[in-house]
């Protein structure tokens, strides 16, 4: 196929001091390859700011077509005012072996200078590109980190309603009740360490529940909703919980006042939010959430990294059941019946690893002696920790004076450096607003510090131990609850049996 020259030609207005079509026209006629054919693709009436304009749209179908040898036009601008689509328009032409020429500018692609400016051009486009990305980003950030709605599925329990923060126009999730009540009780079954994202649909299942889509729920939107931060009520422990994770949070401290929920945005580094929190964004929203911050980390804790938290394991054999691990390659142990005619029935932990590949020199341990060394150990601990506990009260009652007469010490200072300010200079004023500034920061620390003194829970002992009391009335279900809240880990092997404990 013969490819022809192609001039293009644009004029936005007819008046007296703009160039007409047909001008320009006869002047790109000089530059037509001598004894080559050409063809006229002209736009009037049409501005430059976009290149949704009919003759160059039929111009660049040509181009594709394989129609074009060459495009010539009077001036850069008549083609497009914006570098952006300039530069888009050239990779078209490069891809195609279109050769581009403007006749002012004296640009030719043929040309070494001609590629030379065309690369000068790419550079600036380049630059264009990447400066309205920045400006987006900065932006969405700008507005994510003052809680405004950035779009996105609703979550399950709540619905958009118009609002206003700081004067603009935006939305935030309102509760829905029927829909809230079943989110709590999805945290609530989801938080016993034996229940699994199975096991909650089998539960929705039975209990006919569907999502807003008349649909039965997936393991996928129950690991959606437990991990998503916008239905817990914030608190102290959400701020050290994320801030332990590597979370970048957008308010301070004070703020976590446990009320509100709060949105969690992707950081910059390609990390799933769902397996890992560092480097993502916290920023508290203007909802209000649903679940204790102390049910909704013990559940994100439970999914948030399945190559370092266990999956939920059923307690069949015994109650020790993801918690004991092989001592020799830290593989778990499982329990394994073995049945005896002549006999009652034993029970025996092995190696998950060697049960499955022989490579691990772990030979057995018998469950039930396992299980009473286990309870008897658990048993002691619980009594230690007791006879502690007087002892940590006036402890962190004696903490509590302390902070308190500190704060009072800051207050005097601050009280005293106001005084100062009517005699002050411009350079006296200057260290005043700056030890004021500090002073008040050591002060919130220590409001922080003291909030989270009085506010610290420690594990209901009183409730652990009467469990302990009952042990052999509980069923595994409660032992295995029991077992969760005292202990880590349990590292055995024929020598020893070591317990990591929580408390």
């Amino acid at each position: 196929m013969n490819k022809t020259d192609a001039i293009y030609v644009r004029q936005s207005v007819d008046r007296p001091d703009s160039i007409s079509t047909e001008s320009q026209v006869e002047i790109c006629k000089k530059e037509v390859t001598e004894g080559a054919q050409y063809k006229v693709y002209e736009d009037k009436g049409f501005s430059g700011k976009n290149i949704e304009r009919p003759a160059f749209q039929e111009l660049l179908k040509d181009v594709r077509a394989g129609k074009v040898g060459r495009i010539i036009v009077y001036r850069l601008d008549r083609m497009t005012r914006s570098v952006l689509d300039f530069a888009n328009i050239i990779v078209i032409l490069k891809e195609h072996g279109v050769e581009f020429a403007s006749t002012m500018e004296k640009f030719d692609t043929a040309t070494p200078l001609g590629n030379a400016m065309l690369m000068i051009v790419m550079v600036f486009a380049q630059l264009e590109r990447e400066t309205i990305q920045q400006r987006v980003k900065d932006a969405y950030l700008s507005r994510s980190k003052r809680g405004f709605y950035m779009g996105g599925r609703v979550p399950f329990g709540y619905q958009l309603v118009e609002t206003t923060i700081d004067g603009i126009r935006t939305k935030m999730y309102e509760p829905v009740p029927e829909e809230l009540c079943i989110v709590r009780q999805i945290f609530e079954r989801y938080a016993e360490p034996q229940t699994s994202f199975g096991d909650i649909v089998s539960w929705l299942k039975e209990q006919e529940i569907l999502n807003r889509n008349g649909l039965v729920f997936g393991r996928t939107r129950i690991r959606d909703i437990i991990i998503n931060p916008v239905y817990v009520r914030a608190d102290y422990r959400i701020y050290d919980f994320f801030k332990a994770q590597g979370t970048e949070i957008a308010n301070i401290p004070e703020d976590f006042i446990g009320t509100n929920g709060a949105y969690l945005y992707s950081g910059n580094e390609k990390k799933r939010k769902s397996v890992c929190l560092e480097g993502h964004t916290l920023v508290l929203a203007p909802h209000e959430g649903a679940v204790d911050s102390m049910t909704w980390i013990r559940c994100r804790s439970k999914c948030l990294n399945n190559r370092q938290v266990a999956k939920p394991i059923k307690a069949k054999a015994t109650w020790l059941a993801g918690k004991i691990k092989c001592g020799h390659c830290g593989y778990a142990l499982v329990a394994k019946t073995y049945h005896c005619k002549t006999k009652d029935d034993n029970r025996y932990f092995v190696c998950s690893h060697k049960y499955s590949t022989k490579d691990c020199d772990f030979g057995s341990l018998d469950a039930d002696e396992v299980e009473e060394t286990v309870f008897e150990e658990m048993r002691k601990k619980l009594a230690e920790f007791s006879s502690l506990r007087k002892h940590e009260e006036a402890t962190c009652d004696l903490q509590m004076l302390k902070l308190k007469a500190q704060i009072e010490q800051i207050d005097r200072d601050i009280s005293s450096l106001l005084d100062k300010i009517v005699d002050a200079n411009a350079t006296v004023m200057e260290y005043i607003n700056r030890r004021i500034s500090e002073l008040d920061a050591e002060k919130r620390a220590l409001y922080a510090e003291c909030d989270r003194l009085s506010a610290k829970e420690s594990e209901d002992i009183g409730a652990l131990t009467d469990y302990i009391e009952t042990w052999h009335a509980l069923s595994t279900k409660d032992k295995l609850t029991v077992v969760d809240a005292l202990i880590e880990k349990i590292v055995a092997s024929e020598r020893e049996i070591k317990i990591i404990w929580k408390i």
